[in-house]
């Protein structure tokens, strides 16, 4: 995951990779045992002209074959009756297509607002589009988080929901190593956290939604690689909000109700207050009370 470093910043602090809080996350994770703790062809129809008929014919048989292809003329532009088109369907030699399904972008086009299980689908296909441009030096990223945040709250309410729903992490074999050559599945989940921290700066409501997650609560029926898994994601959420707003995550951290849960969750809280470019004295301030 991303975490932007700041070298020059002469105030001591902790220094982190991009993968450095995920990866602290899973060794705190390691040492912690288990996590039983946590809870919850239509017919023409306008009529054509009679080929080569260019006025009055002057003899009867010219006559007589002007009438000859005004019939016909008249015959190709004469709709066919229901009656006709179902003996058509019926003969033998015809395929009768079923009509074809509308497509979302139809379905938008037309009107209709998206379902949530095509706004999540969306979200993974912009999740992986972000996380392979965010690599590519024609991406821009800024214009990308500006399109995406068009879909406005939905939008940000089917990521929430992609995030909350643990089955991608459930269906992981055990032991799945979440440090090293980490799974489709979990790398599509951290590109959309990368996706929230970036978006949160200048939308407050994508740093709601970071704060909706980390409170999320961890259901313990879950297989211990899924609950390891969103034990990580919240590490790194509460990682990144304390970068972006240090009194927010402060105060996150103190409403969550598992002691385990948050013993695991301290270091990255004080972490991210430091990367945030607060001092060792601001740190200890902020978190006295905790």
């Amino acid at each position: 995951m991303n975490a932007r470093h700041d070298n020059q910043n002469a105030t001591p602090r902790l220094r982190w990779s991009r993968w450095g809080g995920p990866g602290l996350a899973i060794l705190v994770l390691a040492g912690a045992g288990s996590y039983a703790l946590f809870t919850r062809s239509a017919p023409t129809s306008g009529e054509l002209p009679a080929a080569g008929e260019s006025g009055t014919p002057s003899t009867p048989g010219a006559r007589a074959t002007n009438a000859a292809r005004g019939t016909a003329a008249g015959a190709r532009s004469t709709p066919a009756s229901p009656a006709t088109s179902a003996a058509s369907a019926s003969s033998p030699g015809t395929t009768v297509l079923p009509p074809a399904a509308p497509s979302p972008t139809a379905e938008v086009a037309a009107g209709q607002e998206p379902t949530m299980a095509q706004r999540r689908e969306e979200v993974r296909q912009a999740a992986n589009k972000f996380r392979h441009g965010r690599f590519n030096a024609f991406f821009r990223e800024e214009k990308f988080l500006e399109e995406f945040a068009q879909g406005g709250p939905a939008q940000l309410a089917a990521l929430k929901e992609e995030l909350t729903d643990p089955t991608s992490l459930s269906e992981l074999p055990a032991g799945t190593s979440f440090m090293h050559g980490k799974p489709e599945a979990v790398l599509e989940r951290m590109s959309m956290i990368d996706m929230l921290h970036s978006l949160a700066p200048k939308d407050p409501s994508a740093r709601d939604t970071m704060v909706a997650l980390l409170m999320e609560p961890v259901d313990s029926s879950l297989s211990d690689t899924a609950k390891k898994g969103l034990v990580g994601e919240k590490f790194d959420l509460l990682f990144r909000l304390a970068q972006l707003d240090r009194q927010l995550a402060v105060d996150s951290y103190a409403q969550l109700d598992n002691p385990k849960l948050k013993s695991l969750l301290r270091e990255a809280l004080l972490a991210g207050l430091s990367e945030s470019g607060a001092s060792m004295d601001e740190v200890k301030r902020l978190t006295r009370h905790l």
